[in-house]
Formats: structure tokens, sequence, C-alpha cells
């Protein structure tokens, strides 16, 4: 006999549900939802009216209505905006980067350290130099600019070298009185100082057979940068030059930059409106205090007396100019050793207050503010992530170099009367300063006595 199933109900097929909304066509705001099988939820969907289809053209014309003018209103922000950026990055930058990929990298650059993916998209030499842990060099160079006289001659030399290895920096100063020769016709030249290489560079119309690196915007900077090669023996790869007026400005926009001053001095014959640089002495009448017996006093025709006290000193921007270029003071203060010492402080000075105040938000801002009085090879995206890396070391822990305070260079006299510094080897005989510095950046015991005097400035 065949068992019966007794007390059992026969299962029926499961079937899946699917959650139905239906909101009438007539505009109704109610909405009903059902939960059915899927065959029943398609019976239940309405069929389109020709009333229904107008309601829904309306609400795509009203879409339409308001996305295509929005499109076309960001399209010119974008292009005004880009347009601008380009701009700007070429008044500023030399580096010859495309803009795409200008735009690019600094959007990688300025980005990358919230947003890790994007930091892929910073592709820049600088940022290759990083990763790879390599040593970069970059020329930082300080000059009147054209309210002055002698407007492209470079009154600040300095080489910044940065080992990205071991996160060590280096300021490296080279005086502006070194005598070197300037290739001004294809590779040959006369020999001048190494402060008029910049402004050569830029002056096409006097030098027109300047080789092609050494001719048009970047010129100056190329030039630059193959002259302080040859005396350091590094290869420099960036150059940044400031006018004293983008100094200024530069100081000033941070707040002022806090200093300590080493030694008291005063200089009796600081340019006044930056006549006669160089410092041939004015004399008005024969009334005038002497401040030495040796000399006659400067007059107010040409130079102002400026003065500064041992200890921690608040500086604007003009105070801080006239505390990097001053260079007659009577005393140790009036050699080019303490000079470049002054500068590398100030330097560090300036770095340290930028980190304070949190000023990476605000460099493109502060570029633009010196904008005509500021000339680099960097594109935008390599100064940003110059700036971040210099925020992660401490440029007072910086080793710093002068190579007029060892011996190496011996003071003299051109034949056209001019102070000169040239190097104790022999004319364009680098080979010493190339060992000291290379043994300098790299902790071998210096060769050279330290002892010797410093080469006072004249």
């Amino acid at each position: 006999m065949k068992s019966l199933d007794i007390g059992r109900k026969k299962k029926e097929p499961q079937l899946p549900l699917e959650l139905f909304s239906f909101i009438p066509p007539d505009g109704d705001p109610r909405e009903l939802v059902f939960v059915v099988a899927p065959e029943r939820a398609r019976s239940l969907r309405p069929r389109q009216t020709a009333q229904s289809r107008l309601h829904q053209g309306i609400l795509k014309f009203k879409k339409s209505f308001v996305l295509v003018p929005f499109t076309i209103f960001v399209l010119v922000v974008g292009t005004v905006i880009g347009t601008r950026f380009v701009h700007f990055a070429s008044s500023v930058s030399l580096s010859g980067t495309s803009a795409y990929r200008s735009v690019a990298d600094t959007i990688g650059a300025a980005l990358g350290n919230n947003i890790p993916v994007l930091k892929t998209l910073d592709q820049t030499s600088l940022q290759d130099a990083i990763r790879g842990k390599r040593r970069v060099n970059i020329l930082l160079l300080g000059y009147g600019g054209d309210n002055h006289q002698g407007a492209h001659l470079t009154d600040s030399i300095m080489v910044l070298n940065l080992d990205f290895s071991n996160n060590q920096a280096a300021l490296i100063s080279v005086p502006r009185d070194t005598w070197v020769k300037i290739p001004t016709s294809g590779l040959d030249g006369g020999f001048w100082k190494v402060n008029a290489s910049y402004a050569f560079g830029l002056d096409d119309r006097a030098y027109p057979h300047k080789l092609p690196e050494f001719m048009g915007p970047a010129g100056g900077g190329n030039l630059a940068k193959y002259e302080i090669s040859k005396i350091v023996g590094m290869p420099i790869d960036y150059f940044i030059a400031v006018d004293f007026d983008g100094f200024q400005k530069i100081v000033n926009d941070l707040g002022g930059v806090e200093v300590t001053v080493d030694n008291t001095f005063t200089d009796y014959s600081y340019p006044e409106s930056d006549q006669n640089i160089d410092g041939a002495w004015c004399i008005a009448d024969d009334s005038q205090i002497q401040p030495l017996e040796s000399q006659p006093a400067p007059t107010d025709c040409r130079y102002k007396k400026v003065h500064f006290d041992a200890g921690a000193q608040f500086m604007d921007g003009e105070r801080a100019l006239e505390y990097a270029r001053s260079r007659h003071a009577p005393g140790i203060e009036g050699s080019d050793f303490a000079r470049s010492k002054r500068q590398q402080k100030l330097l560090s000075a300036i770095e340290r207050k930028a980190l304070s105040i949190n000023a990476l938000p605000k460099i493109f801002g502060l570029m633009q503010d010196i904008q005509g009085h500021f000339q680099t090879d960097m594109s935008l995206a390599e100064v940003k992530d110059l700036y971040s890396y210099l925020s992660s070391i401490n440029l007072d822990k910086a080793r710093r170099l002068s190579i007029d305070d060892n011996g190496l260079l011996v003071a003299g006299t051109s034949q056209d009367g001019q102070y000169i510094l040239t190097p104790q080897a022999g004319l364009e005989n680098w080979s010493q300063i190339q060992t000291y510095i290379f043994e300098a950046l790299n902790g071998i015991n210096q060769t050279k006595n330290s002892a010797v005097q410093p080469v006072a400035a004249h």
C-alpha cells in the first residue's frame, strides 16, 4: 500500500519578489508601494500616456535648461583659470615644461600629500631626484633690479645643495668679486667678475654671439649656472633669481623675520639709492666727520649710515636687505666672508618664519605678489615640492660653506683697476676649491687650513 501524506501541505513554489513603486502620472505626490512577483510587477506598470510623455519631456527640458548654461559656465571659468595659470607660470618660470605637463605636475605637487594617488601625477625632475634619493643643486641669486644701477649684476650668489639620500642641506656662498672667464662669443670671452654672468646672459643685444643656451629669457640663469658649476665642480640643476624689491616683498609678506646679529657694526658707506655701489668716496666739504682716520667720510650724496647691534633683531624687508648687502663696515663685518654668512643666516630666518606661519598654502600667492621681481627655471610644481621638502629639514642645521674664508682665493686688482678674487692655485684653476667643497659635503677631513684670515672686502 502506498503511504499517504496526511496532515502535510504541499509546498508552493517560491517566486522571487520585487519592490514595485508606482507614482500616478498626474503628479499626485502619493507613492504606492507593492511587494509582488516580477511577472505581476510588469503587468502593473502603467502604460505611458501622451500626457506622461509630455510631463517627462518638460522635466528633461528644465534639467537641460539648467545644466547647459552651467556646463558652459564651468568651461568658460576653467578656460580663464587655465589661461591665467599658464600665463602666470610662464611669467615666473622658464622651465620649458608644456602647459599640460605643468598643470598635471602642479596638481600632483599641491594635492599629493593629502590625496596620495594624485602624487603620481607629479613627474618633475625634482620629484624624480627626491624619489631616487639623489643630490640637487639650486643656484640662488640676488640682484638689484630695474631701478638700480647695474640692474642685473648679482649681489648675492649661493648654491643650495640638497642631499636627498640623507636629508641634509648645505649652503655654499660664492663671492661676487670672483674673477672668471665668461663666454660671450661662442666659448670665447673675456675675464669679468662672476656677478656679471647673469647680466651678460640676459643681454642678447650687446652679446649676440653667445651660445644658444645662453640666449633668450633663460640665458641669464643658464650662463650663471655654467659659471658657478665651473667653480664648485658640481652640476647646477636650477636657478632662482630675486631682485631687491622682490626680496623685500617676501620678507614683508611673511611679517618680518627674526635674526641674531653676531657682531655690532656700522657701515658708513651703504649705497644710497644704489649710486656707485662699488664704493668710490664722495667728498662734499672738509667739515664732514671722519669715521676712520685712514679714509674720508662718505657723504649723503651717495651713501647712508646703517648700524646693527649684536643680539636678536626683528627686521622688515628694508632692514633685512641692508643687513644682507652691507660690505664696508670696519672690522670683521667688512669681510666678504661675514657678508656671506649674514646672507645665509637670513635665508634660514626666512625659511623658519615661512614654516612658523604655515606659508605653504600661500606659496603661489606669494609668487604672484613678486611677479616681475622673480625668475626661475623651476616649474610651479617643483617650487612647491622644494618648499615641502625644506619644511621637513632645518636650514639652521645646514652646512655653511664660503670659499673665501680659508685661503682658497687671493685678493688682487685687475688691469682696469677692479678689486678681484682669483684662485690661489692660479687663474681659472678651481681644483682646490672643488676639493674643499667635495670634502665638506661628504664629511671628509679638510685638507686646507681654516685658520687663514678671511679675505677683506673692498
